[in-house]
């Protein structure tokens, strides 16, 4: 009932709607109706899930509705990406949708309240779940800073290395930052950190991902989340480019899943489009092996679609 209505208005407002929703006091168990079947139970990075479908960074950038998200029965929920000072992020129009081929481009910039204002949104809710915070900022003192906020509230930090819609996630050394990032955090964590990686295309953007997937596994990064979204290019957003997700992306996903697979738990993220929710896309990632799965659903959409599939096989 709710993907017509949601479809019929720009992008934007159907997730301000979606927000606000998630602000009313409704009865997101029932509503989420996600299985709670023992056989789905398992561990990333030794923090426990009831399912493996998690809800991805993008979704929540205030860090406010956590605790709704996690009542609709996710196994984990991604809040964020936050930076240390506040983002109003890109001129709009920022989100471009490709119905027809289920997946959109943003263009967003990381717009978000800052890691202070997101840790007190955090502090003010009980966990219904695991949750983890996903930071990203230019310069190596702020993230140090975010990430210092919000770890005591989440169950695990995700570093976002990889954003294509703001020049510093895109343009710069990212090899070279992301050392010197883990290098600093190495000391300074207590809990689980995952690295969020770029997808690729070629054999010179797959290099690049590998030697990334290398610099965190040398400095003790406890996972991966494959991937981030594909660059693109559309005239229709703000700044011309921005980024792919959906289905378009589950091939190369797959793909980067299946590169570094080998020795890392890795978590898939797959983007940010209802059709993610679909059980053959579910399946198509654990296929290959994949211990997580990453949606974006608008409420009140159900998990229980990809965890009952999941149970099933």
């Amino acid at each position: 009932m709710a993907r017509p209505l949601l479809f019929s208005i720009p992008p934007e407002a159907a997730h301000r709607l979606a927000q606000g929703l998630l602000g009313l006091p409704l009865p997101w168990e029932r509503l989420g109706g996600a299985d709670r079947d023992p056989a789905l139970r398992l561990s990333l990075a030794g923090i426990p899930l009831a399912n493996p479908v998690g809800l991805a960074a993008g979704f929540d950038k205030t860090g406010r509705h956590v605790d709704a998200l996690g009542r609709l029965g996710f196994g984990y929920v991604v809040c964020g990406t936050f930076t240390r000072r506040p983002r109003g992020g890109n001129p709009k129009p920022r989100i471009v949708r490709y119905p027809e081929r289920a997946s959109m481009v943003n263009a967003m910039g990381l717009p978000n309240p800052g890691a202070r204002a997101a840790s007190r949104a955090l502090g003010r809710t009980a966990p219904r779940g695991p949750r983890v915070a996903s930071i990203a900022d230019q310069d190596v003192p702020d993230v140090l800073e975010a990430h210092a906020v919000l770890e005591p509230l989440v169950d695990a930090i995700e570093l976002n290395a990889s954003c294509p819609n703001v020049a510093w996630g895109r343009d710069r050394d990212n090899e070279a930052h992301l050392s010197n990032l883990l290098r600093e955090l190495a000391s300074r964590r207590a809990r689980p950190l995952f690295v969020k990686l770029p997808p690729f295309r070629t054999a010179v953007e797959r290099a690049v991902v590998l030697a990334l997937a290398e610099i965190a596994r040398e400095h003790g990064a406890d996972a991966l989340t494959i991937s981030n979204t594909l660059p693109v290019r559309d005239a229709r957003v703000s700044i011309g480019r921005g980024g792919l997700s959906g289905r378009e992306l589950l091939d190369v996903t797959l793909a980067c899943v299946h590169a570094v697979r080998v020795r890392w738990p890795v978590t898939s993220s797959v983007g940010r489009t209802l059709m993610v929710s679909r059980p053959d896309f579910c399946m198509n990632v654990f296929r290959n092996k994949t211990s997580q799965i990453r949606l974006v659903l608008p409420p009140p959409s159900k998990p229980f679609l990809c965890a009952s599939s999941l149970h099933a096989h």
